[in-house]
């Protein structure tokens, strides 16, 4: 994979922002955008105020990671004008909104979902999007309490799927009498989460990739798909020894001891302007630990389902909420931290073309499944120890493929299995603080 043939960089869209979480785009090209404090705002992208949208600032609940978060367009805007914004409520509730747009103000409040308790200051993910279903799902964290993504009664640590009236689809996996507040939460799509702060469709299937911030190291990308765990608070990162009942994350973000990545936007591009980019899954998080951060390229394997991760590299130091595409076929990202919304574009005067890697990468093996050999590619950017093991399913260390100090560089390791049983193995990379893990099948 060519890693370092562009530099990327970015140039300002809107300024002077009091901590910007998500924003949209209207059929205009301006900018609808959600400020954590509650202020919703239109800008042109030159920067241009066009109008206070709507102002939650007197009914929303701002401390720690509370807020106004989520903000999207219905799929049929430009016939009912309708918008839904996310937030945390003064009192105490998790609130959806609907308001209908009218000379670029809002009109005629709907509550889509008003349910309590807002507890503590975090673990409120959310974004919201609407699938090609026509249905609006939302992501909701575990609210600081690490059972609550185990429980189907409840909606915390879940992402949720329901009608534009708040209502639960009636082929939502866990769907028992449409009341989510006895029995099942009929709206709950998938469970098993701790914080998934954004997430996207897949550009070919109902699945949805979404970010998932874990209490350590490392943080994860997952491929959603309906009525699966994916194991929080039982795994973080990979479930090790593995287990068939949790869904695995598609790929990990290292972390330290002294900060994570903290996953946050992600978008599989699919635009005009960036050919290299384009159908791969672009994440970014808002952590700036010291040792893995930025605007990821995750390139996607397993045609067509495109549910794993081959590789992936660093394009841009830069952390932020949430990306979107534009329809103008450029990648915006919200900075939270420096108020503002910029615009990813080419620099052209810095390309490095030393051939360097920019991130450590651990690549799917080739083939999978295979027998009895396979070929392991990896990446490291600096000097350093790297050692790389292969694991059976109960956790045991079967073999060392790679003990050693290395150069910056690609490479390309072989396993023969030819005395190995049929079965599931893992390997895993490690490099200074970097760690992944991936699975590979052998069958005799």
């Amino acid at each position: 994979s060519c890693l370092f043939a562009q530099q990327y960089t970015t140039e300002d869209v809107v300024t002077g922002l009091t901590s910007p979480v998500s924003f949209v785009f209207l059929p205009n090209n301006n900018i609808l955008l959600t400020q954590k404090s509650g202020l919703a705002k239109i800008y042109t992208i030159n920067n241009t105020l066009v109008s206070n949208f709507w102002d939650f600032t007197d009914s929303t609940s701002s401390f720690g990671e509370r807020g106004l978060l989520g903000v999207v367009l219905d799929p049929n805007f430009q016939v009912n004008r309708y918008i839904y914004f996310y937030y945390i409520s003064s009192q105490n509730k998790y609130r959806i909104v609907r308001l209908k747009e009218n000379n670029n103000v809002g009109s005629e409040p709907y509550y889509v979902m008003n349910d309590s308790v807002a507890n503590g200051s975090y673990h409120f993910a959310g974004n919201m999007r609407f699938g090609r279903d026509g249905k609006l799902y939302v992501s909701i964290g575990d609210n600081g309490v690490n059972g609550n993504g185990q429980l189907l009664t409840n909606f915390k640590g879940k992402i949720l799927r329901m009608n534009t009236n708040g209502s639960a689809p009636t082929d939502n996996p866990f769907y028992d009498d449409g009341n989510p507040y006895t029995g099942n939460d009929d709206r709950i799509w998938a469970y098993g989460l701790r914080n998934s702060f954004d997430f996207c469709f897949s550009p070919v299937n109902d699945s949805l990739y979404a970010t998932e911030n874990t209490v350590g190291n490392p943080d994860e990308v997952n491929f959603i798909r309906k009525g699966k765990n994916y194991g929080w608070p039982v795994c973080e990162g990979y479930c090790f020894p593995y287990n068939p009942l949790y869904k695995n994350p598609i790929t990990v973000l290292p972390g330290s001891d002294f900060g994570n990545y903290a996953p946050t936007g992600i978008l599989v591009y699919t635009g005009s302007q960036m050919p290299e980019l384009v159908n791969k899954l672009l994440v970014i998080g808002i952590g700036s630990g010291p040792n893995y951060r930025g605007l990821i390229k995750c390139n996607l394997g397993n045609a067509p389902f495109f549910d794993t991760v081959s590789t992936k590299s660093i394009l841009l130091d830069i952390t932020g909420t949430t990306l979107m595409q534009g329809s103008d076929g450029f990648i915006y990202i919200c900075r939270l931290s420096q108020g503002a919304i910029v615009r990813l574009k080419y620099d052209v005067t810095g390309i490095n073309n030393n051939n360097t890697p920019v991130g450590f990468s651990l690549s799917q093996n080739y083939p999978n499944p295979f027998n009895p050999a396979t070929g392991i590619k990896y990446e490291v950017p600096n000097s350093g120890f790297v050692s790389l093991k292969v694991y059976d399913v109960l956790g045991n260390e079967i073999t060392s493929l790679v003990n050693e100090t290395k150069s910056p560089g690609s490479y390309k390791v072989t396993w023969d299995a030819s005395n190995f049983p049929s079965g599931v193995y893992f390997y895993e990379l490690r490099a200074g603080e970097f760690t992944e893990r991936k699975k590979m099948v052998l069958i005799k």
